[in-house]
């Protein structure tokens, strides 16, 4: 095992929060005998109290039609992963609720090595835990991926520029080029503050990752020098523009998909939405009735009324 993979294990054997048994006793219900593994991600994971707030896990799967059977869903989970639904479980007196994401071993190994599309091999790179495993070998597939993503974060992140930079100010300047491929980017400080919460495992990660990158030296404590040459410059400010509007659009795409596998999907679609535009659009029963159709109508609404640009 590399240094990187041995950094990435250590992270998803961390410490989480109780309460999550309800949740993945029902993912493993859902999935059967083809779930390999349930991953914790997202700010919940440094949250105590489970209760407060939606849990994101992601469940990898062997095979979509094994969870999925054969039409529809298991060929968009394919084609644009992930899938995204909602559970709740537990006692009313203790309610836990999740939204949580789909993915196949083949989808996960492939889209956490590369790609335009960050979804994955941003998302992953970030600190979370391994909550279950079917077997060692389901645990070591998942600390191979998020060590890929990693790697390719990295080389992706320095073509946003070169010059010096600090260990931190790297990771910031790269989660804060992955915000802006949301349809609304974050608010300024997001990036700061989710660095800031693990600043060890992102000093980790840079000195094992940046000496291996082209172009990159060590010019004294968590500190790195970046010299591109001009072609290498100018790739990088293609790349990451067109990034910028294909992860746009696959997002929105996400977000309509999920209309029709979400629990009141149309409501999570309009909320969704809102969030990253500022415009709000009332939900009516028919449209909850008929999410896919509606989620394409409410698309319409949203552009019509200059929420998504």
């Amino acid at each position: 095992m590399s240094m990187l993979q041995q950094n990435m294990a250590n992270d998803l054997a961390g410490e989480t929060p109780d309460g999550l048994a309800p949740l993945i006793a029902q993912i493993r219900a859902r999935c059967g005998p083809a779930l390999r593994a349930v991953v914790l991600y997202g700010s919940t994971r440094r949250n105590a109290n489970v209760h407060d707030g939606l849990v994101d896990l992601m469940a990898i799967v062997e095979d979509y039609r094994a969870v999925h059977g054969i039409g529809l869903t298991a060929m968009l989970n394919h084609l644009l992963p992930p899938n995204v639904y909602y559970l709740e479980a537990g006692a009313d007196d203790e309610r836990v609720r999740c939204k949580f994401i789909i993915v196949s071993e083949r989808n996960f190994h492939t889209r956490t090595g590369g790609g335009l599309d960050g979804y994955f091999w941003a998302r992953f790179t970030q600190p979370c835990r391994l909550v279950w495993n079917a077997d060692e070998a389901a645990a070591d597939f998942v600390t191979e991926c998020r060590a890929r993503a990693a790697a390719h974060f990295a080389t992706e992140a320095v073509r946003l520029g070169d010059g010096e930079i600090g260990a931190r100010d790297f990771w910031i300047r790269a989660i804060s080029a992955t915000y802006s491929c949301e349809l609304r980017p974050e608010p300024p400080g997001a990036a700061d503050a989710l660095i800031g919460r693990d600043p060890a495992f992102w000093d980790g990660l840079s000195e094992t990752l940046l000496p291996e990158v082209p172009g990159v030296t060590a010019t004294g404590d968590h500190a790195w020098r970046i010299e591109l040459s001009a072609s290498r410059r100018l790739v990088g400010r293609l790349r990451w523009t067109l990034r910028r509007g294909w992860s746009k659009a696959l997002n929105l795409a996400r977000l309509l998909k999920a209309a029709g596998t979400f629990a009141n999907g149309v409501d999570y679609l309009s909320w969704k939405l809102e969030r990253h535009s500022g415009i709000k659009v009332e939900v009516t029963d028919a449209m909850r009735r008929h999410p896919r159709l509606a989620s394409w109508k409410l698309l319409i609404r949203m552009w019509r009324n200059g929420a998504l640009g």
